[in-house]
């Protein structure tokens, strides 16, 4: 008997296989999908969340660096100074924190990086603003580290002290000051506004080609460009930066210095033609002071017999700063028998300089250490065989005491001719910036002056 094949079978055989191997294919995509984005998820970092407040930023009270943190509430903020041989902890003894919160303070300015050196060298007269923690207001500290940090200690709201140090915001501004010198230079340039260090920046620069006691007579006038570095928080300045112009009109005697980078990046002062602001040794070491006795023989006001002056005195206050007449190696620094409070530096293989008499040393000077043109090594004093207050004065010319008026001194390295172009055009934009200074000064003045004009007229 013949057997007939059964095709409605093998449809429904067929039908079942398509769908199984439907499935298996949906299966090894869903996995593969799955595979890629678990590995895609894997390589992708993970984006850190966005920071509303710069928290590298000071704030000018511990109030406002709360609420920056969202830290517990704090009220009563007061303030005190750090008292010699006083620590952080007995400060705040002192101000009524508890034990176990000056604990949980210092124990988190520790977690800081190089927080204990922190606390072993906080300034003494560091100021010290605090919240006293209370069961309602949390416990916080502002203290101002140094000139441009400051170190935050609050209560977040589960009561753990959290430190942060954080930079003070500041902004630069250059500045264009002029003025009259009425009775001494460094008087009238304080009063122009000149900051103390720029203006020994000044005397230094300008102590090569200017002799502060015979040259300088009222009304000669003066100009300086440099820059300031205002803190934000405080309005105060910080810091100023390297002078980047200067002028003296000297009774019809014009001076002009720019600032120009040596190959090392260092500033060094040369005028309009390109020649330097240097000498081997400056003609006057000291601002202020009046020339009270030449080189050469006189009458000795302590041993009443004529004897040469090998050196020129200059009176000045006790405590008057003395700058270092050139570069060179502290070679004596002490007693000197009737000299005094005595350094001598050693300049070149010809040169040294002698100052005697001083009251002190500065904090820097030591017998072979190096010492820069212009900075100050002593004070003047009246120690030694001496009958006031003031600074004597030596230029030693090969071991032989020399009159320091009247050596002539090598001067500094020029510009060279291969750069005197480039250097030319450096001082063509100090002198267009200078005059772009002068034009918003006067701009400024104008609209002051219109300001108070119209107020006048709405009164009247």
């Amino acid at each position: 008997m013949k057997k007939v094949f059964n095709y409605r079978l093998l449809g429904h055989f067929l039908t079942v296989v398509g769908l199984f191997c439907l499935y298996i294919f949906f299966i090894n995509i869903n996995n593969a999908l799955s595979s890629s984005l678990k590995s895609h998820q894997q390589i992708t970092p993970t984006k850190r969340p966005f920071n509303l407040f710069n928290l590298e930023e000071s704030a000018d009270t511990i109030f406002n660096l709360v609420q920056k943190v969202g830290a517990k509430p704090v009220a009563n903020i007061q303030k005190t100074r750090l008292k010699k041989n006083e620590t952080l902890s007995s400060a705040l003894k002192r101000v009524n924190f508890e034990n176990y919160h000056i604990t949980k303070i210092t124990n988190s300015i520790k977690e800081l990086n190089k927080g204990t050196k922190i606390l072993s060298s906080l300034p003494v007269g560091m100021v010290i603003h605090y919240s006293n923690p209370s069961s309602l207001t949390g416990g916080a500290l502002k203290l101002k580290y140094n000139k441009t940090r400051d170190i935050f200690v609050w209560q977040d709201l589960k009561n753990n002290y959290i430190s942060q140090v954080f930079f003070r915001p500041t902004r630069t501004e250059d500045m264009l000051v002029r003025g009259t010198i009425k009775n001494n230079l460094y008087i009238s340039a304080l009063k122009s506004g000149i900051p103390e260090n720029t203006l020994l920046e000044m005397i230094s620069l300008l102590g090569f080609s200017v002799d502060f006691q015979r040259e300088i007579r009222s009304g000669d006038s003066f100009e300086v460009l440099f820059t300031k570095e205002i803190d934000i928080l405080s309005n105060l300045v910080t810091q100023t930066k390297p002078i980047m112009y200067v002028s003296m009109n000297l009774s019809g005697n014009k001076l002009h210095f720019f600032n120009y980078k040596d190959k090392y990046g260092l500033p060094q002062y040369y005028d309009e033609n390109g020649k330097s602001s240097k000498r081997t040794i400056m003609k006057t070491p000291i601002n202020g002071a009046r020339l009270s006795s030449g080189y050469g023989n006189r009458k000795h006001p302590i041993l009443g017999y004529t004897k040469m002056h090998r050196g020129l005195d200059f009176a000045a206050p006790s405590g008057t700063p003395v700058f270092a007449a050139g570069d060179g190696i502290i070679e004596k620094a002490g007693w000197n028998g009737s000299y005094g409070k005595y350094i001598r530096i050693r300049h070149t293989g010809t040169y040294k300089t002698a100052y005697a008499h001083l009251s002190g040393f500065h904090k820097n000077v030591k017998i072979g250490r190096k010492v820069l043109q212009g900075k100050i090594i002593g004070f003047v004093g009246n120690t030694g065989r001496s009958t006031g207050p003031h600074l004597h004065y030596e230029v030693i010319k090969n071991n032989i005491q020399v009159n320091p008026m009247r050596i002539k001194l090598p001067a500094g390295k020029n510009i060279s001719k291969s750069n005197i172009k480039n250097y030319k055009k450096h001082v063509k934009n100090i002198l267009n910036h200078k005059m772009a200074l002068e034009k918003l000064s006067r701009n400024k003045e104008l609209a002051i002056n219109n300001h108070n004009t119209s107020k006048i007229l709405i009164v009247y």
